[in-house]
């Protein structure tokens, strides 16, 4: 489902994801990873976006991206497709 944004704009909300990104718990945060890199995926957000956000650079956030949020949404996927017995 793509972003309607209304009130805000993507850059604005790449800042707000980061912020909370920051402050998350280890759970949170992979859910978080998960939301961010699906709305890339999608077009909704740039990577462009998200180095301004993150106050990185294209390399920085090339390995941020790569070496732990990919990871951490890999992971969080994993786990919404897990099932019990």
């Amino acid at each position: 489902m793509a972003l309607n944004l209304q009130h805000q704009t993507a850059a604005e909300l790449a800042a707000k994801i980061r912020t909370r990104f920051r402050d998350s718990s280890r759970e949170e945060a992979a859910r978080i990873a998960y939301w961010l890199i699906e709305r890339i995926n999608a077009g909704d957000i740039t990577d462009a976006q998200c180095e301004s956000a993150f106050g990185v650079s294209p390399a920085q956030w090339a390995n941020f991206k790569t070496n732990k949020l990919v990871p951490m949404h890999d992971a969080w996927a994993a786990i919404r497709a897990a099932a019990g017995e």
